[in-house]
């Protein structure tokens, strides 16, 4: 569904859990008698952070000799992009939290590469 995942998890489920009040959980309610029916977990889908993971392969496949500004603008416009489309559901999906910090460090790590190499005069 457009890059989420929800998952609804019924009242009658969450007998021994307590109801959460958290980003990302949405709770259903009746609207006659506003009584809590379920829950809502969003999350973000596979074939969301496959896109995500593939931009940033992009972006380090295409900055050869490129600028390390011009690899952490690219970085900063796929972030941002990334917690603007999907605010909350990115804090209930424990995979693009971990993507996050692979493609971080490939960043950084690329980065490095670039300021450590030669630059010519």
């Amino acid at each position: 569904m457009n890059g989420f995942e929800v998952r609804i998890k019924p009242k009658c489920r969450m007998i021994e859990e307590t109801i959460s009040f958290k980003d990302g959980v949405w709770n259903l309610q009746n609207e006659s008698s506003k009584e809590l029916t379920a829950q809502a977990h969003l999350r973000v889908d596979d074939e969301g952070i496959g896109s995500f993971e593939n931009r940033i392969r992009q972006v380090l496949m295409s900055s050869g000799a490129t600028t390390f500004t011009k690899i952490a603008n690219k970085w900063n416009t796929s972030l941002i992009g990334l917690m603007t489309y999907y605010r909350e559901a990115v804090i209930n999906t424990q995979e693009v939290l971990d993507l996050l910090v692979k493609c971080e460090n490939k960043i950084q790590t690329r980065i490095k590469i670039g300021l450590n190499s030669k630059m010519p005069r």
